[in-house]
């Protein structure tokens, strides 16, 4: 199966900051308290106001606003194209050699409804972001 470049480039420009911060956190709590907010909130979507009130995990994996301005506009366009899924398989080969990327991988499909939605969301907010700065996407 065929991986989106962009995802690819992003996950191993992020993976050694990931690492460093899922080795320093206490997974189990993080994924426990998502679990909680996720079943507390299964209509939630985020406004681009009240982002800190999403899923602590997903957050940190998933908005680099940095990474999307160093993105030319055909690379935001194949960004703004990808969905959810597209990640999880571009977080896949890291599995393997660090555990905890295969729990935050578990975690993400067994919610993949959830956060597929909460995606589609931030991206529609982050894609009309970029276009109001000019971007042509």
């Amino acid at each position: 199966m065929t991986t989106n470049p962009i995802w690819d480039r992003f996950c191993a420009l992020q993976m050694e900051s990931w690492i460093e911060w899922l080795r320093n956190i206490h997974l189990n709590s993080y994924f426990e308290l998502g679990e909680r907010f996720i079943h507390l909130n299964p209509y939630f979507y985020p406004e681009s106001k009240d982002n800190e009130h999403i899923v602590p995990t997903f957050e940190k994996l998933m908005v680099n606003r940095d990474f999307l301005d160093s993105l030319s506009d055909k690379g935001i366009l194949v960004w703004a194209n990808s969905n959810f899924a597209d990640f999880i398989l571009s977080l896949k080969p890291y599995s393997r050699p660090y555990p905890e990327i295969a729990h935050v991988i578990n975690f993400f499909e067994t919610h993949i409804v959830w956060f597929t939605r909460v995606y589609q969301f931030l991206r529609a907010d982050l894609i009309m972001q970029l276009r109001e700065e000019g971007r042509q996407i």
